[in-house]
């Protein structure tokens, strides 16, 4: 058969290719739930007119999204999620900014690493083809804090690539602080950097696991931590929260030596029975689902123990005797049906 007579049959084939290529990606990073792939307009045009680059569907759609919904990226904390080294990635990322599509902060620094956000106009382009919500996206116009998001980016990104390696987990959700704090009540006094819930794809099965993230940077102090741990310890009797019920706090920080000074407060505060600690380091390049946490009640018993514990732990299965143990008076008791620690 000629292969002209197959371009007259299957017009646009091509694009429809780039579409559900897109969207694959999407499918993994966002809320499973919102994504209708009916609602998507492949464009290989920008509505601006734009000299000197050209887009590269559908790979420059998947980077637009991903900065829209981590509001600002450095190519570092991202890069493998499309390309084999930051090296490629630098152009890749320098000729959507020529495209009008992202914009990149001045820097006083040579050295210090570029940060990247959605334009205005980039906003609307990419919640158009991606088929969702503007308000599931974020044009940053400036950075104040640059610590916390680059863990937050680096564990996101991680998370991402063992899903790659492990198609039997999908993310169910990751929201990031900007997010979650319009759904705090009036009951509820913190706020988590990020919620994540990993669960089975299989949309039939309850099977899922939820986890209150907060990340550290080493500069906080032990008191506002124990302070944080009794915030939390009432959190778990405030019912639904978060979008979830049945939840565990995850407390990401820098070196070994802070995990043990973190969880100390923590078990100080009364929270160190659902609560683990582990080091952004051990977690990142896709080893998001490696043991490397530590139950915040075990470390601080035993400072030289080794990590034991994985976020996807209790997946699909109720949460181990361990995570029971000394638990305080108001989070005290299971459910009979399930096992898992009562909300």
């Amino acid at each position: 058969m000629p292969r002209s007579w197959l371009r007259c049959c299957l017009p646009g084939r091509r694009r429809l290719l780039c579409a559900v290529q897109s969207h694959r990606f999407i499918h993994s990073l966002r809320k499973l739930w919102r994504l209708d792939l009916a609602e998507a307009k492949p464009m290989m045009l920008l509505p601006w007119r734009v000299q000197g680059a050209r887009l590269q569907m559908p790979r420059d759609l998947q980077i637009a999204y991903t900065v829209g919904r981590m509001g600002i990226v450095t190519i570092a904390d991202t890069y493998a999620l499309w390309y084999g080294s930051p090296h490629t990635a630098r152009f890749g990322f320098g000729r959507l900014v020529r495209l009008g599509l992202l914009r990149s902060f001045p820097r006083t620094d040579p050295l210090a690493p570029a940060w990247y956000s959605l334009t205005p106009r980039g906003l609307e382009w990419t919640a158009e083809q991606a088929g969702c919500d503007e308000r599931e996206l974020r044009a940053v116009a400036g950075i104040r804090r640059m610590h916390l998001p680059s863990m937050r980016n680096q564990l996101w990104t991680s998370v991402v690539l063992a899903c790659r390696d492990l198609p039997l987990i999908c993310i169910r959700r990751f929201q990031p602080e900007w997010e979650l704090r319009p759904l705090k009540r009036e009951d509820m006094r913190v706020v988590p950097d990020a919620v994540v819930t990993l669960g089975d794809p299989d949309k039939t099965r309850q099977g899922e696991c939820s986890w209150l993230l907060e990340l550290d940077a080493g500069t906080e102090r032990t008191s506002v931590w124990r302070a944080k741990a009794r915030e939390y310890v009432e959190l778990r009797s405030a019912g639904r929260v978060y979008g979830t019920s049945s939840w565990r706090l995850l407390a990401v920080v820098p070196t070994t030596r802070r995990a043990f000074t973190v969880a100390v407060a923590i078990t100080a505060g009364g929270a160190g029975a659902f609560s683990y600690v582990g080091v952004i380091g051990n977690l990142v390049a896709g080893q998001a689902f490696a043991r490397v946490l530590w139950p915040c009640l075990e470390l601080t018993k035993v400072p030289t123990a080794a990590p034991s514990t994985s976020i996807i732990d209790g997946l699909g299965k109720p949460i181990s005797e361990a995570d029971q143990r000394a638990r305080s008076t108001v989070d005290r008791g299971s459910s009979s049906e399930t096992g898992r620690i009562s909300p």
